[in-house]
């Protein structure tokens, strides 16, 4: 049997051509596993199997495939049948799809889309990219603080086939300013005799829809939030970020942070691509750019190196040492670089954090200088059998170089974020770089001061 057939039960069945298995398959089946089996699949195979399926699961099963698929199904079928599809998605699903589809195609497709699922696009791909409204869906349940206990159970009844969830049901007054949000649980525990103004929680945690869509995603994690209200100036109720959006949230920061340290620039659309259907051309592309600038800034450690070639001569067991000491100070400022994005993504460190942590850092780089170069002494001394005072040089430039390390380390991202610039970006590459140069002239200073003047 072909592979792809044992691995694959949705092929396996469209093989054996039996529809109504199929179709019982995808349906009882969970839309994530399906939505994984059809990602590397043609298009063509994708939607013959997808049009096979109730309307309710094809959206569920479609909403998984990652964008890229999404987009190119989308692309190349049939208007009509797409925008049907549209308009059951999650709002703000089928916004980030609109925004990723060809503008012509957007063009064709969102005048067959119902008017209000297509005003409801139009103002969420209004929103910058990376903002909270950007991300907010707009199925969220409401009530009125005036309505009975008993009348609230009604509405909400009716509500909840067509909201996203109804765990959290939002109070808003006759100008849809939100005063207020009640739990379901709330609702059930109430006594009947009572109001929603009775047992709301009026003290409400908030995103404005502005707001970095990350501060939304740490607000919901922080506090365990199932969902939280996105809001305008005026307190006006735009829409909610759920649980599972922050996770996404979160997620997808962190694949750009991890990039963005490797020096590889961020690529929205790339991004979505699984890494066996990603192209070479749009990888190299994405990784040159640094590797070039980087290249061209590590003639500055050749700079240095030749600045120096009179003390190799004089001294030359010193270039034994240079990898080790160059790397254990890229090592230390990558550590330290890593633990300060880190912290700023968390919002553990602000702005204002800037001198209390340039000296926590160094009095950590002190201590970790001291530790590794007391191994360094012994290891170039015991080991390596050089002198005491050569044993020195190594010592003291371990001590100086991780104490250096760590301070740079500290100081480019909170200097990157003041400016405006992601740390990830430029912190990683310039560390390394920085960490080389600087180095190697600490390194040959104290072997000038100890050493040379020794002699």
């Amino acid at each position: 049997m072909n592979d792809d057939l044992a691995q694959n039960p949705i092929l396996e069945l469209l093989g054996e051509n039996d529809q109504s298995r199929l179709v019982e398959y995808c349906t009882e089946s969970h839309p994530q596993t399906i939505a994984e089996y059809l990602n590397d699949q043609a298009p063509e195979l994708v939607w013959k199997i997808l049009s096979a399926l109730p309307l309710s699961s094809r959206v569920e099963i479609f909403s998984h495939l990652n964008l890229n698929e999404q987009v190119e199904l989308v692309s190349g079928q049939t208007r009509q049948e797409m925008a049907r599809l549209i308009e059951e998605m999650a709002p703000d699903d089928r916004a980030d799809l609109v925004q990723r589809l060809a503008p012509q195609v957007a063009e064709d497709i969102l005048p067959l889309v119902a008017r209000a699922e297509r005003e409801d696009i139009r103002r969420l791909v209004s929103y910058a990219e990376d903002t909270a409204g950007a991300v907010m869906s707009t199925d969220y349940a409401t009530l009125r603080a005036e309505v009975g206990i008993n009348e609230a159970l009604s509405l909400l009844r009716t509500q909840a086939s067509v909201k996203e969830t109804i765990y959290y049901v939002y109070v808003v007054d006759d100008k849809h300013r939100l005063i207020g949000f009640i739990s379901l649980k709330d609702l059930i525990l109430a006594k009947p005799t009572q109001q929603v103004v009775d047992v709301m929680h009026s003290e409400v945690l908030t995103i404005n829809v502005e707001e970095d869509r990350e501060e939304a995603a740490r607000k919901i994690e922080k506090y365990g939030l199932i969902a939280i209200p996105v809001v305008d100036s005026s307190e006006r109720l735009l829409g909610i970020i759920t649980y599972d959006d922050a996770m996404d949230i979160i997620n997808k920061e962190q694949s750009e942070d991890l990039l963005a340290f490797g020096g590889i620039g961020a690529d929205t659309e790339q991004d979505e691509v699984p890494y066996w259907q990603g192209r070479v051309g749009p990888v190299v592309r994405r990784r040159i750019s640094w590797l070039v600038m980087l290249f061209m800034a590590e003639g500055i450690t050749g700079t240095v190196l030749r600045h120096f070639q009179w003390v190799q001569r004089d001294i030359p067991d010193l270039s034994l040492f240079v990898p080790l000491l160059i790397g254990t100070g890229g090592n230390a400022g990558s550590q330290t670089v890593s633990t300060i994005i880190r912290a700023l993504a968390t919002g553990d460190i602000r702005g204002r954090d800037g001198w209390k942590v340039l000296g926590k850092e160094f009095v950590t780089g002190i201590i970790l200088g001291f530790l590794l170069g007391s191994l360094g002494f012994i290891y170039t001394n015991v080991v390596r059998g050089q002198s005491v005072e050569f044993a020195s040089v190594i010592g003291f430039t371990i001590l100086a170089i991780c104490t250096w390390a760590n301070s740079v380390g500290a100081v480019i991202p909170l200097v990157a974020k003041r400016f405006g610039i992601d740390p990830a970006v430029v912190s990683a590459p310039l560390i390394s770089t920085l960490v080389d140069a600087t180095g190697l002239i600490i390194y040959y200073s104290i072997a000038i001061a100890i050493l040379l003047r020794l002699n």
